[in-house]
């Protein structure tokens, strides 16, 4: 099983209130294709962020770095018999994402600590989750869930994605739960906005959003969620 997927684009977010979601998801039913894991209805992310034992990704967020990091671990429904290692960089506003599909037995593991299983694929984007996160002592550190509506375009590898009911977990991080006593991280009036293409936002999407109110950033989705450190930093 060594599956990779890797996708470097440009990638903007904002905060939407309620009737700019509404008027956005009638907008893009007509201009884009619904991403095909979630069709219509869309679909639920649950996933595990890692971070080292200095908390060095989320310091890196707080400041506000120009180069930053993610290490997660994904799954879309409890039951999923494979999960996905996601390591994720940005560097001055592009993002690129790299993706391994790994058993659920050895994502169990990754939440124990054994980052060993990451030598079982060989692919250097593993590797180098294996060496990143034991020479730096990383270990789970947040479960977040919310509801996505995404959307796609082949012109300039165009996706747009709507993100709401944003929750998270203290002190779990069992990523394969079937129940969970989740917090809300965001109101649920509000919608995390992503938009992520190549080279050029095409004029269609740039006049639909030329109609909604994008002055607010939304919170960072890992930053929010590691609420005991946003208090000790504040």
């Amino acid at each position: 099983m060594n599956e990779v997927l890797a996708v470097s684009r440009k990638e903007v977010k904002y905060l939407l209130n309620l009737p700019d979601r509404l008027y956005l998801l009638g907008a893009l039913d007509r201009l884009l294709t619904p991403d095909a894991y979630g069709g219509y209805n869309g679909y639920t992310v649950r996933s595990v962020y890692f971070d080292g034992i200095t908390n060095e990704d989320y310091m890196d967020k707080r400041n506000h770095c120009n180069e930053k990091k993610r290490i997660r671990v994904r799954v879309y429904h409890p039951d999923d018999p494979v999960a996905k290692f996601e390591l994720k960089r940005k560097s001055f506003g592009r993002e690129l994402k790299e993706s391994v599909v790994i058993s659920r037995a050895d994502a169990q593991r990754l939440l124990q600590r054994d980052y060993s299983v990451l030598l079982h694929y060989d692919n250097p984007t593993a590797r180098y989750g294996y060496d990143l996160m034991t020479t730096r002592l990383y270990r789970p550190v947040s479960l977040i869930e919310y509801d996505r509506r995404a959307y796609t375009h082949p012109n300039f590898n165009t996706r747009v994605t709507m993100d709401n009911n944003l929750r998270y977990c203290d002190f779990c991080y069992d990523l394969f739960a079937q129940k969970l006593n989740f917090k809300a991280a965001l109101p649920k009036d509000e919608t995390i906005l992503e938009i992520k293409y190549d080279r050029f936002l095409f004029r269609q999407i740039q006049e639909v959003l030329a109609q909604c109110d994008l002055s607010r950033k939304p919170p960072s989705k890992f930053g929010n969620s590691r609420n005991i450190l946003n208090d000790c930093y504040a």
